[in-house]
């Protein structure tokens, strides 16, 4: 049988045996294909359109799809298989992120050798271009992850690597090869780069570098090494032909990698007595403490509900993805990109949204959906689970509510566990940092509110991208990449799991209320 396949860039003709899933065939063509959940018919995220011979809509696509969007021809790609000769539209994999812009300088002007600063994230890849002798950054640029059909939180990646190590290192390059292209430099600037710097968390690193991680997902989750490395520049080698290898800065422990050691750098923690905080909360969150100079760090499973993965309709930040909501005259407003008709909630519209449900009652602080408040908000139920219909295609269901609670209970309990070793209270911290994928969005407001940080002078919060990536692009300059190494020696790692009130404090930490 014959299978089309439409992607924005062409089309793809690919032959087949019946009964093959559309995923894997889309996957077989090249095309990337995002599947939160890996292919398992949980999330409902691998929407494509569909005509043709197929299999019949299953009682979980029903599920996990509305009836509008079966109506118009929607499938699951993971769920559905093409029976004979059909097509298969998929949608561009773009997410919109701050890692995408240019300075509008031209970064052939200083003459001054360039360097590649790489942040491969769990769920997007970025590149910045910066002057490798101050780290200055010109331009950056960014993609899916080209990991993210495997599954989208780093356990998921590391179970497939245990299976097939070398694919997983493949796709890793392959995403920062994509977003590299991205720039869109010329030739001048392309023949200037000279060195790269590659950051990520513990389980990125050691897929990029196809360590054996057989360490890293059984207790105590040690890496197998933290060490600094360097490998060669592969297939940059063609785009960058002065670019001899890419350098990988040290890791500080469990799954608090390098990507945490460049916000240390980026955002200068330890450098005095100054007490601040560090939230780079993304698909993996990592909590940083300095304090009397000295640096704690933490790493918490945070990032699911945050990146909008196991919430029914959470979407990362995609057209038309709601990322803030506000109540008007007692009625929801919601804010999406592009202004477009709400499809989905990201992390920041999950958190926005909560806040204001909260506010007008359907929501109590336990995390409980309420009845109905009168207002023009009101409560339904499907199978037993109660939801709010915040759209008509956009709902939060109390099962959101919980996942958002343990995201928000496994920050604040770290938070508070560093805060303590310290002997420090929130009172003292004179600057708290958001940063990350998802951190860098968020509205201080709402995460005072809803008690995701704990009572701090609002003046000293602020909401600041891309740490990760400036702080590698800093690193290649060679003295501040061996004092990024001291750094990375010296700074404290914490294993929450082992310590005896990371439990309580969690749980503790789960009601909505600062």
């Amino acid at each position: 049988m014959r299978v089309k396949i439409e992607t924005g860039s062409g089309s793809f003709i690919i032959e087949a045996e019946p009964g093959a899933r559309l995923d894997d065939l889309i996957l077989s063509a090249g095309i990337l294909l995002d599947r939160p959940c890996g292919g398992r018919g949980k999330c409902g995220k691998c929407a494509v359109r569909a005509k043709g011979a197929l299999s019949p809509v299953s009682r979980a696509e029903r599920d996990l799809l509305t009836d509008s969007r079966i109506e118009s021809g929607y499938r699951l790609a993971c769920l559905a298989s093409a029976e004979s000769d059909c097509e298969v539209q998929v949608e561009a994999g773009t997410v919109l992120t701050d890692k995408t812009f240019q300075t509008g300088e031209d970064p052939a002007a200083d003459l001054g050798p360039l360097g590649l600063a790489i942040d491969l994230g769990t769920t997007t890849v970025g590149v910045f271009l910066a002057r490798a002798s101050d780290g200055k950054v010109y331009a950056g640029a960014s993609t899916l992850n080209r990991q993210a059909p495997v599954g989208a939180e780093v356990m998921s990646r590391l179970a497939a690597a245990e299976e097939d190590p070398r694919s997983l290192m493949d796709m890793a390059w392959d995403g920062v090869i994509e977003a590299a292209s991205l720039l869109g430099l010329d030739e001048k600037a392309r023949l200037m780069v000279r060195t790269a710097n590659l950051v990520g968390n513990s389980a990125m690193h050691h897929l990029a570098l196809g360590l054996p991680i057989q360490k890293l997902v059984r207790s105590p989750f040690e890496p197998h090494s933290v060490k600094a490395s360097e490998v060669d520049a592969g297939g940059l080698k063609e785009m960058f032909p002065s670019l001899e290898r890419v350098c990988l800065p040290p890791l500080i422990g469990g799954f608090v990698g390098s990507d945490a050691l460049a916000c240390i750098v980026y955002f200068g923690l330890g450098r005095g007595n100054e007490t601040a905080l560090v939230l780079d909360l993304g698909t993996n969150g990592e909590v940083m403490l300095a304090s009397g100079g000295e640096i704690m760090v933490a790493s918490t499973a945070a990032g699911p509900a945050f990146e909008g993965v196991n919430i029914e309709k959470g979407v990362r930040a995609v057209p038309g993805a709601v990322t803030g909501v506000s109540i008007s005259e007692g009625a929801l407003r919601l804010d999406s990109i592009g202004g477009l008709e709400p499809m989905g909630l990201t992390g920041s519209g999950l958190i926005s949204a909560v806040k204001a449900l909260r506010d007008l009652g359907l929501i109590d602080e336990s995390g409980a959906l309420c009845p109905d408040n009168g207002g023009s908000v009101s409560l339904e139920e499907k199978e037993g689970v109660k939801r709010v219909m915040l759209s008509r295609e956009v709902w939060i269901s109390q099962l959101d509510v919980r996942e958002l609670q343990k995201a928000k209970g496994a920050v604040r309990a770290a938070i508070e566990i560093l805060l303590n070793k310290s002997d420090k209270r929130p009172a003292d911290l004179e600057r708290v940092i958001l940063t990350g994928s998802f951190g860098g969005r968020l509205d201080p407001r709402d995460v005072l509110s809803l008690g995701v940080l704990p009572e701090v002078r609002a003046g000293v919060i602020r909401s600041i991208p891309n740490g990760a990536g400036m702080g590698a692009a800093i690193m290649l300059e060679p003295e501040r990449a061996r004092e990024a190494e001291i750094t990375a020696a010296r700074a404290l790692h914490v294993e929450l799991s082992l310590d005896p009130l990371f439990m309580d404090r969690y749980v503790s930490n789960m009601r909505l209320s600062p």
